[in-house]
């Protein structure tokens, strides 16, 4: 960039006034003198192509110097301009860009022409009075500044390169741990080269310049579309969000910890570029399904206790629930989208399918202490191999103690038993298989004794009676025509059932005891009296008839050795009526119970050894009936 050079009169700074006063006595001699214009003309001639006398610039006078001289001593002069620097504050420190590098200089070309050209005015005529008076009044030109703006322009495009940046977006995303990471922002910049430049040029024109010029960098700051304060905003929703989630009903409490609920929540871009969490529904359910079986539960009544000559309340008993999994969706989905809004959890319960037990805690409290014994049956067994040494009957027994029969439910022996296995503590045992005995026929032979005392038990309480099937022959252990036998076989069932259907709950006791070889089960039952009078009618006896005995002889036993393989049953028919009757004398049901008895005849076999006499026939024990 150059200005033009300003071309003023004297200013007494350039040639001395002694020097101007004797050129301008010479040429007033010579024009004295005679020699008039023509002397003029020869005076102009000598500085052709030469600066005129009385020409300075600054305080350097260029009289009569050549263009070159002129040039030189206008370099030597104004070198310093090329020295200097400009100092641009930049937002990571200051930036330099030094005179020298942009050409900063004096304009000698047009300084030289601009002093070849004071004094003269391109016409001869009035150059003859013009050229005297430049070297008597003296004419000062002022020093013009120049650079080459293209290195300006590329000095500037280099600082701007390592200034100038894209805006960076903030991030948010979930690390491998299921954490939310975020990254910060960075905004973008982009320097003004057009006003840097204009600042500069501003400065160093100037001649009066200083070495170091100092500037603030023009910049533009562009802002990333998603800022740290955006993506971190969206984080902290988002671990708002995914807090432990802790349904609760009564005392009992569930969680689906933090840890489960984060992948369920992404981020997606709204219309304004900024961040907001979304759930995936389709996750939710898997959640509330690993939680179902701890919420899950069937209903239990509450429990009773004998405690010294009383009843009391066990456990309380509690409610059936089934988780409502679609409408518990719904619930954690608007519990999450409270959560985004900032809404506080309140108290979150899961929906919930109850049933409640028949009897309340309140009423079994109520109860207890008025609940006395009703009722008891005892039955005696051997304890042998054929009953599991009695194990086939005192396991169901101990299954069945403590058993509460509600208000109006039903008592099924077989869903209160359970299976039969040997992990429960059932052996194999006695069996009646087509008619005969089979020692170790079945799993848990010998539990009818169980069934049948507790169907007695039952029976003389004046309950309604349901399920009840006699043995294929009778045994005298049990009351005539009062057995009740239960087998499972293949796909053939037999229970024994009896419903309570009083206004109290009945608690089951069962009592397992022994006296040396011989076992009891008793089992005792207990409630609130009703007043009920069971009447149970002498058996009814017909078609009677006796079982044979037979001995066999056989080698395969030592001799004199005798076994009893089927023990004589007598065939017979039997009635039982049994009538209930009302506190106030009227009966309340009436029902007979008709049981067929099959003939077993007897089977002895005696041992020959290989040809012994045999012992007699030993005549069949009597034995104790309850």
């Amino acid at each position: 960039m150059t200005a033009e050079p300003d071309v003023t009169k004297p200013t007494r700074k350039g040639t001395s006034l002694a020097t101007r006063f004797a050129i301008a006595f010479l040429a007033g001699v010579v024009l004295v003198a005679g020699v008039g214009g023509a002397g003029l003309y020869v005076y102009g001639e000598q500085f052709n192509g030469r600066i005129l006398p009385g020409v300075s610039v600054g305080a350097t006078d260029l009289s009569g110097l050549t263009p070159e001289q002129a040039t030189t001593a206008l370099d030597k002069a104004y070198g310093e301009l090329s020295t200097g620097r400009v100092l641009v504050a930049g937002p990571d420190g200051e930036l330099t860009i030094g005179f020298a590098e942009i050409g900063r200089r004096a304009d000698t070309a047009a300084i030289v022409e601009a002093a070849l050209a004071a004094g003269r005015a391109g016409d001869p005529i009035r150059d003859l009075v013009g050229i005297p008076q430049t070297a008597l009044n003296g004419v000062t030109i002022a020093a013009v500044v120049t650079y080459e703006a293209a290195k300006l322009a590329q000095a500037v495009a280099q600082i701007a390169k390592g200034i100038d940046r894209d805006a960076v977006d903030a991030t948010l995303t979930e690390a491998e741990d299921g954490s939310f990471v975020t990254t910060a922002s960075i905004d973008g910049r982009v320097v003004d080269q057009s006003a840097l430049v204009a600042a500069i040029d501003a400065q160093i024109a100037k001649l009066d310049a200083p070495a170091e010029v100092r500037l603030d960098l023009p910049m533009t700051t562009r802002p990333a579309a998603r800022t740290t304060a955006q993506v971190e905003a969206a984080k902290a929703t988002a671990e708002r969000m995914v807090a432990d989630i802790v349904f609760t009903r009564g005392t009992d409490s569930w969680t689906i910890p933090s840890d489960s609920l984060r992948p369920l929540v992404s981020f997606q871009q709204d219309t304004l570029g900024a961040l907001v969490p979304v759930v995936d529904e389709g996750g939710i359910d898997p959640l509330l399904v690993g939680i179902q079986k701890a919420v899950n539960q069937d209903p239990a009544e509450p429990t009773f206790l004998l405690h010294g000559a009383g009843v009391v309340v066990g456990d309380a008993g509690k409610e059936g629930r089934k988780l409502d999994i679609p409408a518990t969706h719904q619930l954690v989905v608007d519990t999450l989208m409270a959560r985004q809004s900032g809404v506080p959890d309140g108290s979150l319960e899961p929906v919930l399918a109850t049933a409640m037990p028949t009897i309340t805690p309140e009423q079994a409290a109520e109860w207890a202490p008025k609940m006395v014994e009703i009722s008891r049956w005892r039955t005696w067994f051997p304890i042998w191999v054929r009953n599991g040494y009695g194990a086939n009957i005192w396991v169901p027994s101990k299954l069945i103690n403590g058993y509460v029969v509600a208000p109006g439910a039903k008592f099924d022996f077989w869903k209160v038993v359970g299976p039969v296995t040997l992990e429960r503590g059932f052996r194999p045992g006695n069996a009646i298989i087509n008619g005969k005995t089979d020692p170790l026929g079945a799993m848990g032979g010998g539990i009818c004794t169980c069934s049948t005392t507790l169907f007695n038990a039952a029976l003389r309480a004046g309950f309604k009676m349901g399920a009840r099937r006699n043995h294929y022959y009778y045994i005298n252990r049990y009351p005539k025509g009062l057995d009740a036998t239960v087998f499972i076989s293949g796909g053939s069932v037999q229970t024994m059932s009896w419903t309570n259907d009083t206004d109290y709950p009945v608690l089951v006791r069962g009592i397992n005891t022994r006296s040396g070889s011989t076992g009891y089960v008793t089992f005792a039952l207990y409630s609130i009296p009703t007043g009920r009078i069971v009447k149970v009618d002498a058996p009814i006896v017909k078609n009677f008839r006796e079982a044979p005995d037979t001995v066999e002889y056989t080698s395969t036993l030592p001799a004199g050795k005798k076994v009893r393989v089927e023990v004589p049953e007598d065939g017979m028919d039997v009635w039982r009526k049994i009538t209930v009757y009302n506190p106030d004398g009227t009966v309340l049901r009436t029902m007979t119970y008709y049981s067929h008895y099959s003939v077993v005849p007897g089977l002895l076999q005696v041992g020959t050894g290989g040809g012994g006499t045999p012992s007699p026939t030993p005549s069949p024990s009597p034995t104790p009936s309850p």
